[in-house]
């Protein structure tokens, strides 16, 4: 979902938006919980329920950010967090800077919170690209286990 969805969708939430009407996916109403965790502060946000036979998933648009983020309820954090890299790292080329920006660990109530953040854009124009965001959690338990985010960027004017 996360390739099919956020990625060719990053900074046009419309879309993300039409491609979940389009599914029929169930929204997830604002004042809830789960909202909450998936939406984030700010205005603009929105989530929807992802039916799956191997899974219990989430996909929304950031309130703040407006990313575009998918989440899993459990999911194998190493496995996760390898796809991830493959997506990013594969997309390096000439003309185009991927760069990791955050790689941390820290506890929290499910384990070890992994985040991991890339950088991309295009060379001599690194102010301005997209942020691909990894968070995952040791042990399931919380409302996700596994995040992957897609967002714009500008730094500075």
């Amino acid at each position: 979902m996360f390739m099919d969805v956020c990625i060719p969708n990053v900074g046009h939430p419309e879309n993300v938006r039409t491609w979940a009407l389009e599914k029929k996916l169930a929204e997830i109403p604002a004042g809830r919980v789960s909202f909450d965790v998936f939406v984030g502060p700010g205005s603009g946000g929105a989530a929807w329920a992802v039916p799956m036979s191997f899974g219990s998933f989430a996909l929304s648009i950031r309130g703040t950010t407006h990313a575009c983020a998918v989440y899993a309820r459990a999911a194998n954090p190493a496995e996760v967090e390898s796809y991830f890299r493959k997506i990013l790292e594969g997309a390096a080329r000439p003309g185009l800077v991927v760069n990791i920006v955050k790689d941390s660990n820290d506890s929290g109530p499910t384990g070890t919170i992994h985040t991991l953040i890339y950088r991309v854009s295009a060379e001599g124009n690194e102010r301005r690209g997209n942020l691909y965001t990894l968070v995952t959690t040791e042990r399931s338990g919380g409302a996700f286990q596994a995040t992957l985010q897609a967002a714009k960027y500008v730094d500075g004017p």
